[in-house]
């Protein structure tokens, strides 16, 4: 799990990723890798405006899904796996478990300043909107020593429009209205209570979360924490910053519920009670973490 080392809060020039955007960058990048070195040829192959040529370019990186090789912008690894056209694991994002690896990937490595303090620094299940404005206005100054709170109050816009259907204004035009993929999570509602709007999230069972979902995200928080160790525990799995359970906003019926398909699906992996209350998830020393890849992208 990589992570960049700077707290980011602009970049998508105003605009939630849409739905296509994704599929849409992926293959005209394999067409040619050095699309955005000319604004033009972008705007034409992508069939978008000036700023949205530089949005998707944005969010293609924050999903994990593309990177810099030189002058030229490729497909990640991520994102070949996923978007791949014929060996692809869902190439057109259709189904909600790909939808849950982008948020995984966006909230665990893209270090949205939004995003890290909704889903990584927030415990709570709602807060009043002025205070998670306040809340991302300081972690912004304590990342870039000043910051407007315009660029603030866009950034909060367009993390509520990513994840909140009622978003969408009224007087959006056809393809705004259609949002964000992301929207069908259904991670968080923002409820309108005249001055002070409260975002509420979803805390609970999540059952488009599958086995192969769980699966790669397992791997990628214990490769992250722990790779040499042959166990973690229930725990930290549920409740260390960018764990499955807090990055997912799990309950611990679900969370347990998950580990436990996890293990059947899994030779050499077990759920063991640890003597003082607690269990961890075990692998044998056979089981390598690149088993639950596998397990991810069968």
């Amino acid at each position: 799990m990589s992570e960049r080392d700077y707290e980011v809060f602009s970049g998508h020039e105003s605009f939630a990723c849409r739905y296509g955007w994704l599929p849409k960058l992926h293959e005209a990048l394999l067409d040619d890798p050095e699309l955005f070195g000319d604004d033009d040829d972008a705007i034409v192959t992508l069939g978008i405006g000036k700023n949205m040529v530089r949005s998707i370019r944005f969010w293609g990186d924050a999903f994990g899904l593309t990177q810099a090789d030189g002058k030229r912008i490729v497909p990640t690894e991520f994102g070949s796996a996923l978007l791949d056209q014929k060996k692809g694991l869902d190439p057109y994002l259709e189904s909600n478990a790909s939808l849950w690896r982008l948020h995984w990937k966006i909230t665990t490595s893209a270090n949205l300043g939004a995003w890290t303090s909704a889903f990584l620094d927030l415990p709570d299940t709602e807060i009043l909107k002025e205070a998670f404005l306040k809340a991302v206005q300081g972690k912004a100054v304590s990342a870039r020593g000043t910051i407007t709170s315009g660029t603030v109050a866009q950034h909060v816009d367009v993390f509520l429009r990513t994840y909140d259907a009622g978003r969408a204004s009224a007087s959006a035009v056809v393809e705004e209205g259609l949002g964000c993929p992301l929207q069908e999570l259904g991670l968080l509602e923002v409820a309108d209570f005249g001055a002070n709007p409260v975002i509420r999230f979803r805390r609970g069972p999540k059952p488009d979360i599958d086995v192969a979902t769980i699966a790669f995200a397992v791997a990628d928080f214990w490769r992250l924490v722990a790779p040499n160790s042959l166990s973690l525990s229930f725990r930290s799995l549920m409740v260390d910053r960018r764990s499955p359970g807090t990055v997912f906003r799990l309950d611990e019926a679900s969370m347990h519920r998950a580990l436990e398909d996890l293990t059947g699906a899994v030779r050499g992996l077990s759920l063991r009670e640890d003597g003082a209350g607690g269990v961890d998830l075990i692998r044998t020393q056979q089981m390598t973490l690149n088993r639950l890849e596998d397990v991810a992208w069968q």
